[in-house]
């Protein structure tokens, strides 16, 4: 069984506790993200390891990030960020009980482990009952190992964390299962609904984060759910829920606040190799309401000799839901303040794209190993069998024939247009197309010492319509 885990953090204000304690930074000081690898424009950790995104909160103009940390034991690793898009690293924010963190690392988390969870935001009672503050605070659910169901708070912006004192709270556990809880606000009965792995995925309801009731059970998912509602096609009297796992299957359907009741089959967010446990920012804080989502940039894949760190997290997007060919169809789109980190801007109008035999480079004028293009191509009247991006060391193809790119099914608009965009960075490349629909991330390992950006076509030639070409800038330095 994969030692993965949700952690769900609720961020809390109130009262100093005796188990109350400042982020412990593990890290050197030396880190200057420019290792081989290490992504520019994507979060990473200073040092050692990360998978699941476990806790995503947006509260006071600052984003908070709790994700798994720790190669041996789990621990909730934490960063925060003004934009999405400049990260700090904090270090680790929740000390399991068996950490091998030194002994001035307070263990300030119950269980033996800090498995995966989710995060939220409350005030008032809810807030008195678990700090002791009616205040606005930040809490944290998670499962802890040989424990069960936790709550963690802070009630200085995650400058310290505290345990609760009366974990768990719910689904005792001996060693890891059931795991993963997903809190989030259900409106209608004014209450909190917690989506569990647990024999598929179980519902819970609480008036206070600390008492819990079983509502009912699906037979869908493997760790790591998360759950939240959308307007289809934009029409918010379409409303939708859609439920995922960690392997981004996802469900479209209804939920009455008891059950959830699929209206389709099981479809998949990301084709990629390297997508999991994506969870997505606590709703009602959120600017705009917006879903914004972040995944673990790998799927227990081996990495690629990266050090001194071990993975990293997707570029944040912005999550919808429209109809595509009688489907409801869950769109990812990068979010849109990607534009702040833009160095350069380069467009390209129309042109042919030969072979590499008997034609230039189409993209002879670039060159960069990190940035954000969108190219259009016309597939009208190509002769064309494939149409072949090399980017240094990364060879990118689309099969016209197959309607398949990297091996996946795309096909183009109704007239017969391709849109590809990519984000590239460092280690990572991430691919997104069809108006979001098509969803592809990759933990590569780009040659550190090639900005080379080809374009061919095989077997004839294909139109290029329009080619937009942004150069992204560190977020590091």
């Amino acid at each position: 069984m994969r030692q993965l885990a949700c952690v769900l953090f609720v961020l809390v204000f109130a009262v100093a506790s005796p188990t109350a304690f400042s982020q412990f930074d593990p890290h050197p000081k030396t880190i200057g993200y420019t290792e081989p690898f290490r992504n520019q424009f994507h979060f990473s950790p200073k040092t050692e390891w990360m998978n699941d995104i476990n806790a995503l909160i947006y509260l006071d103009g600052q984003y908070h990030m709790i994700y798994q940390w720790g190669d041996k034991i789990r621990h909730g690793g934490y960063a925060v960020s003004p934009d999405l898009l400049h990260w700090t690293d904090k270090g680790v924010a929740l000390i399991p009980q068996e950490s091998l963190l030194p002994k001035e690392a307070t263990r300030n988390a119950s269980g033996a482990q800090v498995y995966s969870g989710s995060g939220v935001v409350v005030s008032g009672d809810t807030a008195t009952k678990i700090t002791g503050s009616p205040d606005q605070a930040m809490i944290a659910i998670y499962t802890g190992t040989k424990s069960g169901t936790c709550l963690a708070w802070s009630n200085d912006a995650g400058v310290t964390w505290h345990d609760y004192s009366a974990n768990p709270v719910a689904n005792a556990t001996k060693d890891q299962d059931p795991r993963d809880p997903c809190v989030f606000w259900y409106e209608p009965t004014k209450s909190w609904i917690l989506a569990l792995y647990e024999n598929g995925t179980t519902f819970y309801s609480s008036q206070d984060l600390i008492q819990w009731q079983q509502l009912s059970n699906i037979d869908f998912g493997f760790e790591c759910p998360d759950m939240f509602e959308l307007p289809l096609d934009g029409d918010s009297s379409r409303m939708k829920w859609v439920l995922h796992d960690a392997n981004g299957s996802y469900l479209v359907g209804q939920f009455d606040g008891k059950t959830f009741s699929a209206e389709q089959e099981v479809l998949v967010m990301d084709v990629g190799p390297d997508f999991y446990a994506a969870q997505t920012f606590f709703r009602p804080t959120m600017p705009d309401n917006a879903v914004i989502q972040i995944a673990w940039n790998d799927h227990w894949n081996g990495g690629i000799g990266e050090t001194p760190w071990q993975r990293n997290a997707t570029f944040p997007v912005v999550v919808g839901l429209i109809t595509r060919e009688g489907k409801m169809r869950v769109t990812r789109t990068p979010f849109d303040s990607i534009n702040q980190i833009y160095k350069s801007n380069v467009s390209l109008g129309q042109q042919t794209v030969g072979e590499k035999s008997q034609s230039e480079n189409a993209l002879k004028s670039l060159a960069s190993k990190t940035f954000d293009m969108t190219v259009v191509f016309d597939l009208t009247n190509t002769t064309a069998s494939q149409i072949q991006f090399m980017v240094a060391n990364k060879e990118i193809i689309y099969d016209i024939n197959k309607q398949e790119l990297m091996g996946k099914s795309l096909k183009p608009d109704s007239k017969n247009h391709l849109t590809m965009r990519m984000l590239v960075d460092w280690s990572i490349l991430e691919i997104f197309s069809d108006d979001g629909v098509f969803s592809y991330s990759e933990q590569f390992a780009f040659d550190p010492e090639s900005n080379l950006i080809e374009l061919y076509s095989i077997d004839g030639q294909v139109q290029i319509i329009s080619c937009d070409f942004h150069e992204i800038s560190s977020t590091w330095r």
